[in-house]
């Protein structure tokens, strides 16, 4: 018994216009000058701080009350900030 088989080898011809992939769209890049890119880093900024300062202020132990707000307002604003960068 034989184990080997035989392919035969056509050439294959170009492929036709509706089995060709439509080309990948590329979109623009963005620029450090766009607005919106500013507006967006005014805001992480301003939440980073909210953060920061409410961690600061639920360390103290009186001052937690207005602290634990204050820190998850400010993760909210990062994150609300950094939704359209990823």
């Amino acid at each position: 018994m034989r184990t080997e088989e035989r392919v035969v080898a056509r050439p294959v011809g170009p492929p036709r216009p509706e089995e060709q992939p439509a080309p990948a769209r590329q979109e623009p890049r963005q620029e450090w000058l766009v607005p919106d890119f500013w507006e967006r880093a005014i805001f992480v900024g301003v939440g980073c701080a909210n953060w920061v300062t409410g961690f600061m202020l639920m360390m103290s132990i009186f001052l937690v009350f207005i602290g634990f707000p204050l820190f998850f307002f400010g993760l909210a604003m990062t994150e609300a900030g950094l939704k359209g960068w990823r």
